[in-house]
This record gives C-alpha cells, structure tokens and sequence, in this order.
C-alpha cells in the first residue's frame, strides 16, 4: 500500500508541475515544500527510466516523453480518484477540486449569477472556473471540463449538449443615431459589422442568417475584429457596429433600448452549447454533479429568457 501511495503523490506532484509549469508554483498550489515536489518527479522519473521535464532557470517543461506519459498520468489519478468516490451518496460528502474553463461572457452572465446554488449543495467541493475564449488543452491545463459556444470541430472529446442560445442582430443606441437602422439585407452594404474572429483572420466580415433552405452568409463592411466575448459585447454596446449575440444575458439592454434588435427576419441560426471532457471512463462524481446541475440551470434559465423575449 505505500508504494501505491508513493506512486500517487508521484503523479500527482508531476501533474500539477507540468500544469503550472514551475516546481515552486506546484509546491505553493500542493501547499508543500519544493524540494518534496522536486524530488517526487526525479523519483518518478527513476521508475520509468526516462526524463519527463526540461528544467530551466524560470521554468519547466514536458519532454516528448513527458507529453506522451502525462495523459496516462492524468487518466490513473481520474480512475483513482473515481474509486473512492463511487460510493458516495450524500452530495455534501463531494470532495475536491473541480477545473472548469468557459468563456468569461457566459461565466460572468450566466453561471457565476447561479452558482451559490451549485456551492450551497456541495460545501466540500472547489471550484476553480477559468475564462480563456480560446481552445485549450485540457490535459495539459489539468482542465476536467470546458463548456464551448458555437459549432463544435472534429474533436476525440466527448460532447454533451446543453441547449441552443436563441441569437438576435443588435446595435446600440448611439450606433442607430450615427448611422441608423437597417431595414433590409441591401442595407447592410451602408453598416458595419464587430466580426467576430477566435484567429483574427484576414477575411471579410460576414453576416450569417438562416431561410428556409439553411444557413446563409452575407459579406459586409468591417473595421473591428475581436476574438473573445467581453470585447464583442463592449464593441456592440459602444456603438461599433452590429453583432449576433444570444439573446440571454442582454434581456435587460433590449428591454431599456440600450440595444436594438434590428432585421428580426433574418435572426442568426441558433448557437448550441456543450459541455466537453476527455472520457466517459474518467467522468468522475463531481463531474457529473457539476454536469447535472449545469444542465438543469440552464433550462431555467432559457425557460426565463423565454418568457421575457
């Protein structure tokens, strides 16, 4: 048994080390001395005979070694820890650290409001909720879930779906005192439009809108690209030009006419959400606590929407 121990606090002081990249800052987050941590990936390393970290003066990184071992690692503390849960039954008795990323609009908008509900039925649990509005690898962030906005690439994750935002084409007040409102799909050759762009790339900014027969796209005048959320908002609220937004999380600027829905006919096509993890294997019990409990907020909350749109 204290070998099995010994190999645990090996994999999980290496694991944390290759997420934060420095032994001191895995020692501060494990709350132990560096040397313990240091010491426990030179071990480990003595064990499968071969070096999983550069070493630098500022930091430390995987070697293709360590790339290769640290999924494995990662899937070996996942089934651990999923074996001493697996029996609890009370959800106060749910213990650890959850790592979920999100994009800071829905973090901001949409869950953190809800979340004293989700911590008030698991006292013992941590969240650690991060915003990064790009793709990430989870593994090697020691992330457990993400939730994604938008269409979903090819991807070995597994996706379970959480609804489909209703989208609406919004300018702000003072954009319509500038430059006014579109009033047809022609019009939109005299507007600008916020694109908005994860890679910033060098295409045209285009309007999406859905008919009957699908999805269509429309180029269009731009003069600003964003890629995360709080920007795309603030640009929309500030005048800068049209964007497609859910329509959940800005019920109270349209309610005000701090933001107009303008060319209703031509709405973008629905904008699904998923929450994604590496393995039904490894879903471990805070996992599906946090997955059951997002499921059910966020059909309250687009029931709530519903009503109020």
């Amino acid at each position: 048994m204290s070998s099995v121990m010994d190999k645990f606090d090996m994999f999980t002081r290496f694991s944390e080390t290759a997420r934060i990249g420095s032994f001191s800052g895995a020692a501060d987050y494990l709350g132990l001395p560096k040397s313990s941590v240091s010491q426990a990936v030179q071990s480990l390393e003595a064990l499968l005979g071969t070096r999983l970290l550069h070493r630098s003066t500022r930091r430390v990184s995987l070697t293709p070694d360590g790339e290769a071992f640290l999924p494995q690692c990662r899937a070996l503390l996942a089934e651990l820890e999923a074996m001493e849960t697996q029996f609890v039954s009370n959800p106060a008795d749910l213990r650890g650290e959850l790592r979920v990323d999100m994009p800071s609009r829905f973090a901001s908008n949409i869950l953190i409001p809800k979340l004293a509900d989700f911590t008030e039925r698991h006292p013992n649990l941590r969240l650690r909720i991060s915003s990064y509005d790009h793709r990430i690898d989870m593994i090697k962030e020691g992330i457990d879930c993400v939730i994604r906005v938008g269409e979903l690439t090819d991807s070995s994750l597994i996706a379970r779906p959480l609804l489909h935002y209703r989208m609406v084409n919004c300018v702000s007040q003072s954009y319509a005192n500038r430059f006014g409102i579109p009033k047809t799909l022609d019009d939109l050759q005299h507007h600008r439009l916020i694109d908005y762009s994860h890679s910033l790339s060098q295409r045209p900014g285009e309007f999406e809108y859905t008919t009957a027969s699908g999805t269509q796209t429309l180029t269009m005048p731009s003069t600003l690209a964003v890629n995360g959320t709080e920007a795309y908002y603030a640009a929309c609220l500030h005048g800068l030009g049209i964007a497609q937004i859910p329509v959940v999380g800005v019920e109270q600027q349209i309610a005000s006419g701090e933001l107009i829905c303008v060319l209703e006919a031509y709405q973008p096509p629905p904008m699904p959400v998923n929450l994604l993890y590496p393995s039904r294997q490894q879903l471990s019990p805070r996992l599906t606590a946090f997955a059951n409990w997002l499921v059910a907020m966020l059909i309250q909350v687009k029931s709530n929407t519903a009503h109020h749109t």
